[in-house]
Order: structure tokens, then C-alpha cells, then sequence
């Protein structure tokens, strides 16, 4: 879906990028995260033919940016971090003449409209728009042709809590709904566990680490979450907890939530296999408990 090579972006004698090698599979939902200045917005730009590499080599949908821009575009929606809009119109008529620069029918601004939240905004003028309302603006602007890609540049950036909430909420909706690949850069990263899959951990222009949130958490030993299905919640729980490999053992809605240090990974599952083989364990599953900490143990390694 997309492929950084050894990419490099310099502006004059900076360079944003330094050799970044990058691969977003399709169907994830992607975190870029990073602080400040590690290449986040320097990546979107160049994933979507706005800037040229200065070395190496992007593909995007089997397309190079730069050269393939203009199909690439079709195929790809896009939320700026610091989007301009015109003030002195409706949020309709913006939608039905940006659908109308695609070639789409002027029914289009009402799916994406309705798809962003916005549906009860339509008659209003862009001026009169929220932060938070404008986000959704950015949103449903980027879902116009259904596109095989969402790169979403801090889309939460600058906005109160419950406007942050609404939005992640709005995005975690689409991942369900639309199963359309998506890459979320911030450098916030509690607000991206609810909605990503997958990460791509940025530092001076390059990546020190990428994979699933599960990978990643596994490589580099943060803690991981043990969700056990069973008939018998508190006689398992009892079981794990005589084992040193758990760090917390927990009865929740049915399930036993255990929480394990990654380096104990392998003792704590052959713990639930022996559960599952004696008939206390129905299905158990792994995941990583936050991307924070996964961020955090990818620094430390670092």
C-alpha cells in the first residue's frame, strides 16, 4: 500500500528525511507517531505527490507520487493539519462544488457529509464552523470518491477534549464501517490506541521501528493483554495468578484480563494452554495493551 525506500527530503541544507524505510500494508489503520519534527507531515506530503524526494524511492498504490500525482489523488483522501477553506460559503455548496471538480454527483456531499457528522451543518457558512466541526469539514472532504487511502495529519491537533473525542470516535466508525486503509499521524499517542493497528514509530527522520501494535509490543517487551474466554472466570483467574509469569489477573464481563511483561510472553501462554487443554480455557487471545507504552519501550530501546 505504501513503501518508503531510503527516502531523503532535504530543504536546503536540512534534511526532514534521512534514508526512511516505511511499509503500511493495506486494510490497517496506522498510527505515524513521533515528536515534533520527526518527518510526520515531511511523509504525507511526499505519500501524496506534494513535495519531491530529494533520494530514494516511494511507491503508493503501486504509484510513485510525484510523477503518477494525478491518479494517485483519485485514488487517495487527504486531511491537511493546517487546512484553508473559503469562509463565505455553505458547507454544501463547498461539498457539491468539490464533487463537482471530481466528477462526482452533487449526491456525493451529502454521503460524506452524513459519513463526517455533518449532515446538520449543511446550510451554515464555513465561518461559522468550530474547530472540531471544520475537522469533520477536512474529513468528509477527504472521503469524497471513496478512496482506497485516508492520510489524516494530526486531525485532533488544536481541539478541546470533547472535540478530540469526537473525532476519534468519528474515525473509529469509519475503520468499522468503510474497512478503508487509513494512516493517523500524531504525536499524541493515547489518542491513537483506540483507533490504530499498526505503528510506525518516527525519530529524526527516519524509522526506528514499525509493525502491528502486537509486534511491536512483543520486539520490544511492553506490556501485553491476555484475554481469556471461559466458562469459569474465577477458577481460571485463581489458576493464573499461582504463576509469577502475570503481572495482574483480572474477572471482566466474563473474561479473565491478564496483563503480561512481554519478555514473559512465552511462559504465560504455555500457562493458558495448559487452561485450554485441561477444558478451563475456551480462547484466549493477545493484544498489545497501549500504544503509549509500546512507544515507550521502542525509545528506550533506542
Amino acid at each position: 500500500m505504501i513503501e518508503f525506500k531510503g527516502v531523503v527530503k532535504k530543504y536546503g541544507g536540512f534534511a526532514a528525511l534521512r534514508g526512511l524505510d516505511m511499509h503500511i500494508p493495506r486494510g490497517v489503520t496506522a498510527g505515524l507517531v513521533g515528536p515534533n519534527g520527526s518527518g510526520k507531515t515531511t511523509t504525507i506530503k511526499l505519500a501524496v505527490g506534494l513535495l519531491k524526494k530529494s533520494g530514494g524511492e516511494v511507491r503508493v498504490l503501486g504509484l510513485d507520487p510525484w510523477y503518477d500525482g494525478v491518479e494517485l489523488r483519485r485514488r487517495v483522501g487527504v486531511l491537511h493539519e493546517k487546512p484553508l477553506y473559503p469562509q463565505d460559503v455553505t458547507v454544501r455548496r463547498l461539498l457539491e462544488h468539490l464533487a463537482g471538480l471530481r466528477g462526482l454527483p452533487a449526491q456525493e456531499a451529502v454521503r460524506v457529509a452524513r459519513l463526517a457528522g455533518i449532515e446538520g451543518y449543511m446550510e451554515r457558512s464555513v465561518s461559522s464552523l468550530s474547530r472540531g466541526y471544520l475537522q469533520r469539514l477536512g474529513i468528509a472532504i477527504a472521503l469524497m470518491g471513496e478512496p482506497e487511502l485516508l492520510l489524516l495529519d494530526e486531525p485532533t491537533a488544536n481541539l478541546d477534549p470533547s472535540a478530540r473525542f469526537e473525532i476519534l470516535g468519528m474515525l473509529e466508525n469509519l475503520k468499522k464501517d468503510l474497512g478503508v486503509t487509513m494512516v493517523i499521524s500524531s504525536h499524541v499517542l493515547p489518542e491513537l490506541e483506540k483507533v490504530c493497528d499498526y505503528a510506525v514509530v518516527l525519530s529524526g527522520g527516519v524509522a526506528v521501528a514499525q509493525g502491528s501494535l502486537l509486534e511491536l509490543a512483543r520486539r520490544f517487551m511492553a506490556t501485553l493483554e491476555l484475554r481469556i474466554e471461559t466458562r469459569s472466570p474465577r477458577l481460571a483467574a485463581s489458576r493464573l495468578i499461582l504463576s509469577e509469569a502475570f503481572l495482574s489477573v483480572e474477572v471482566s464481563d466474563g473474561l479473565v484480563v491478564a496483563r503480561v511483561p512481554g519478555e514473559k510472553l512465552r511462559e504465560a501462554e504455555a500457562v493458558v494452554e495448559d487452561l485450554r487443554r485441561s477444558g478451563l480455557a475456551e480462547s484466549w487471545s493477545v493484544t498489545s495493551r497501549s500504544l503509549g507504552e509500546v512507544y515507550e519501550a521502542v525509545s528506550r530501546a533506542g
